[in-house]
């Protein structure tokens, strides 16, 4: 479970499916009382999910598609206020871009990952990355923070089946 408080600013970020498990999260942070801005992103307004439901929890809630990525709307709020925390969930190279613009501005970022996975109870190592230089399974142990995660690894491996994946 990703760890509530009352943080101050927190800005979620969520891509494509990443939206669905970001709502309870956004839905909670607003409960503890933090500011709550949300920043959605898609290839396309039409794929953007949950943004009715996000408003409700959210202080402000931003749609960013392709012609404006995400880390656009996340440095548009950094650039205007200040942020405790950001939350980020959805496609593994959002993530790593999130964490690196959050790194750059010394925010906390949590990062809840989708890696391959097998079993869900870390008996199979399937979901293994490194954080922080040591080895640490997706399914058991996270969400990570995020300026700790090697996104290069975990991207690597989850290309492992891309061959497989188009038949």
């Amino acid at each position: 479970a990703t760890h509530i408080e009352k943080f101050g600013t927190v800005v979620c970020c969520g891509g494509g499916v990443g939206c669905a498990p970001l709502l309870p999260i956004v839905a909670a942070m607003k409960e503890a009382g933090n500011r709550v801005i949300t920043v959605l992103a898609a290839r396309t307004k039409e794929l953007i999910i949950l943004e009715k439901q996000m408003r409700e929890y959210s202080d402000e809630v931003i749609i960013m598609t392709d012609d404006g990525l995400v880390t656009q709307g996340v440095e548009a709020v950094i650039n205007r206020e200040k942020v405790d925390l950001c939350v980020t969930i959805g496609p593994a190279v959002m993530m790593k871009f999130v964490s690196l613009l959050t790194r750059k501005y010394d925010i906390p970022t949590v990062a809840s990952l989708n890696t391959i996975m097998v079993d869900g109870t870390g008996m199979c190592g399937a979901c293994r990355i490194t954080v922080g230089g040591k080895t640490r399974f997706v399914c058991i142990d996270g969400p990570f923070d995020a300026h700790q995660v090697d996104f290069d690894e975990m991207l690597m491996r989850l290309s492992s089946y891309k061959d497989l994946e188009s038949k």
